[in-house]
């Protein structure tokens, strides 16, 4: 089938096209935080924060192949360590991001040592088993005095009354944030201020974790990634040191899945086993979904998923009333008392699995060429056009006689 547009890469209709699409992304970005009510501004902080998470989890499932169902875990270790910094000991919400990170990183670590030895679904129990049991430390009697216990914190023995930024309206409670004297949230009582001031940061940390998740899969170590999750064995014979591979991008994932749960601390001001959705094995299969939708072993594989989620979760919030479901879609969800959300997104995975196996992302990367073809530069060209060389011959007496 012959594609409606074909493009050179380098050319200029090329580079026109992703500007274009560059530029439309950018005033998304910007609309969201400066035109958007604040109950737009939050759906797109909880898009964010997804992001972050299914972007560290499709290191590990994506492009290792190793199943982890307890990433939930690594997000509450984030929050709960911005949580027990800032609340019980002052520190600043800035400083607490990069002792999560190390935390986590180290506790990614030291799972996979022993997950390194397994693999398929047994790695899914492993890690399931770890989703399951960190909300039930966190009650463990003899470390209530750090975590809070049920009730979480801050509590009565907290220093700061607050487990991210103390915004309020009292004297001596943050109301502005200001940048070297510039001020560019305004006055942070208001809630659109508000969760302005959380999107940027949640931008910030979900431009961080694809930077580096970019910078890993297109390094020497993401090639050896790709070479584990399709054989082992080959990948061991070439010399790929499986076990340091796994540990190392097992805890960078865990590390880079701490930033958000940061960002939740920091957002919600409190934090307990039950008052977090995202320290739940539920928020775990959440990640899945987003990466299984969006296309696991992608770059963009997360955000697309992400959006999708959290765009449906949006519009069928208030379908749990047949009058407010459109009519079309009536005959299918109209006799459910809550929300469909869980149900369209079974039936989406179960679609996804015949018609687009390798999620969204990956249905565009096999149907587009039949719309768009690029054709790729040569090999070892530096411009959309190179230089033609001319060959040089070297003769010699013998080749001169003959």
């Amino acid at each position: 089938m012959k594609p409606w547009l074909t493009l050179r890469e380098g050319g200029g209709s090329y580079w026109a096209i992703r500007a274009t699409v560059a530029v439309l992304v950018l005033a998304v970005v910007l609309y969201i935080p400066m035109r958007a009510e604040a109950g737009t501004i939050s759906t797109a902080v909880e898009a964010l924060v997804l992001m972050g998470a299914a972007m560290a989890l499709n290191l590990v499932l994506g492009y290792t192949g190793q199943i982890s169902i307890g990433h939930s875990a690594f997000l509450g270790i984030g929050a709960y360590v911005t949580g027990i910094f800032v609340s019980r000991w002052g520190w600043s919400p800035w400083v607490t991001l990069p002792v999560a990170f190390v935390i986590a990183f180290l506790i990614g670590v030291v799972v996979s040592f022993p997950a390194s030895r397994i693999k398929g679904v047994y790695l899914a129990l492993v890690t399931l088993a770890l989703g399951l049991v960190f909300p039930q430390i966190l009650l463990w009697p003899k470390l209530t005095w750090l975590t809070g216990g049920g009730p979480g914190l801050p509590n009565d023995e907290s220093q700061v009354p607050s487990t991210g930024f103390n915004i309020g309206r009292r004297e001596g409670q943050m109301q502005f944030f200001k940048i070297f004297g510039w001020d560019p949230f305004g006055d942070l009582r208001r809630p659109d201020a508000k969760e302005a001031f959380f999107y940027w940061i949640a931008l910030v940390f979900t431009v961080i974790v694809y930077l580096v998740c970019r910078g890993i899969v297109k390094s020497r170590v993401g090639r050896s990634l790709v070479a584990i999750r399709d054989n082992e064995t080959a990948a061991a014979v070439m010399g790929v040191n499986l076990v340091r591979t796994k540990a190392f991008v097992f805890g960078i994932s865990a590390g880079l899945c701490a930033l958000p749960g940061c960002l939740t601390a920091m957002r919600s001001g409190t934090i307990s086993p039950e008052g977090i959705v995202s320290l739940t094995v539920r928020a775990a299969i959440t990640f899945l979904i987003v990466m299984v939708i969006g296309g696991a072993g992608s770059l963009w594989g997360p955000i697309v998923g992400a959006v999708a989620y959290t765009w449906i979760i949006d519009k069928t919030g208030g379908w749990a009333e047949e009058s407010a479901i459109p009519a079309p879609l009536r005959p299918l969800f109209g006799w459910a008392d809550i929300p469909p959300a869980d149900g369209i997104f079974a039936l989406l995975l179960i679609l996804l699995m015949f018609v687009a196996p390798r999620g969204l992302v990956g249905a565009w990367k096999q149907y587009s060429p039949r719309i768009v073809r690029v054709i790729p530069r040569p090999a070892g060209a530096i411009g959309a056009t190179p230089a033609v060389v001319p060959a040089t011959v070297t003769t010699t007496p013998a080749t001169a006689e003959s």
